[in-house]
């Protein structure tokens, strides 16, 4: 693995964003992964819309199912405290899930793809990318 996709990620690749949706395609799924908790902001949000979710679940669930899903286990937390520590410390924190999500990418020395960047941005030890 060498990508861990952050929620908005897979939402734009779900709204045929041009640019995640090639970079997506080209990259070996292999290298690609997205935490739990972001299957679990995925469901959250189809349960929200059950209409919209008739449409898109398909897509996501080919998607996952291409792709690694890492489990948000004891390592994942350890970094996710000391991230939110550190930017408690700095006055500059992030969401509660946006932070899990990092201590996973941290945990497994992961790039976080994400269109997200002003919020990552605050991890200084992260790699980011924006792939839109």
């Amino acid at each position: 693995m060498k990508y861990l996709l952050d929620t908005c990620v897979i939402s734009d690749f779900v709204k045929g964003n041009k640019n995640v949706m090639q970079i997506i395609k080209s990259e070996q799924p292999v290298n690609l992964a997205v935490s739990s908790v972001t299957v679990m902001e995925l469901h959250y949000g189809l349960k929200l819309n059950p209409q919209r979710a008739k449409k898109i679940s398909p897509i996501i669930s080919a998607l996952l199912g291409t792709i690694k899903i890492i489990p948000y286990e004891t390592h994942c937390a350890e970094q996710t405290a000391v991230i939110r520590a550190q930017l408690k410390t700095l006055g500059t924190p992030i969401g509660p899930y946006d932070i899990m999500i990092a201590g996973t990418a941290l945990a497994h020395n992961l790039v976080m793809v994400t269109a997200n960047v002003k919020e990552f941005k605050r991890i200084n030890i992260l790699d980011i990318e924006n792939w839109q």
